[in-house]
């Protein structure tokens, strides 16, 4: 029996699919640098520790006996910038090690090095109206797209062409 090879899904998808960043996202202006810290969600009871709140939640349900810390420990950067295309700020993932000193708001920039989009799964609180017209929540699947880079650098603002120069005098003609 042959074996089926696996086309379709997240993992698939994740893998197999480059972005063209112009077409997708068009000029980029930066906008700011953001840092997310890291953490610790424990359990006070058992003293185990948890990577977020959701799975502390599931295994302590009582906010009495949890401890939320955070580490001050950077856990990933993000550079803020605007899409001219999606007409919308992104969060894009750069490396840790990233240096926005040379960046000002405003500028226009451009992701170098590796991009890559990823779908993600996660859930979302939806209002639906029942057949007796009353209104109940319900967690639904959501999806939504990650963006991360190696890199990001300015793009310049002049065009090849020199300036225009303002005409001579006639008097500095003449000393030529």
């Amino acid at each position: 029996m042959a074996k089926a090879k696996k086309k379709y899904g997240l993992d698939t998808f994740n893998k197999g699919y480059s972005v063209d960043v112009k077409e997708t996202y068009g000029d980029l202006i930066y906008l700011d640098t953001i840092a997310s810290e890291r953490f610790n969600y424990e359990d006070t009871e058992t003293g185990a520790i948890y990577d977020s709140q959701a799975e502390l939640d599931k295994e302590q349900p009582d906010k009495n006996l949890q401890k939320v810390e955070n580490t001050h420990e950077i856990e990933h950067l993000y550079v803020q910038v605007y899409s001219e295309v999606q007409k919308d700020n992104m969060d894009i993932r750069v490396p840790l090690d990233f240096d926005d000193t040379k960046f000002n708001i405003n500028d226009r920039v451009r992701l170098t090095g590796k991009v890559v989009a990823r779908l993600q799964t996660g859930t979302k609180r939806v209002d639906v109206t029942t057949a007796n017209g009353r209104t109940r929540q319900e967690t639904v699947p959501d999806y939504y797209f990650t963006v991360s880079a190696e890199g990001l650098e300015k793009v310049s603002n002049q065009s090849a062409t020199p300036a225009p120069q303002p005409p001579q005098s006639k008097e500095e003609n003449q000393k030529k």
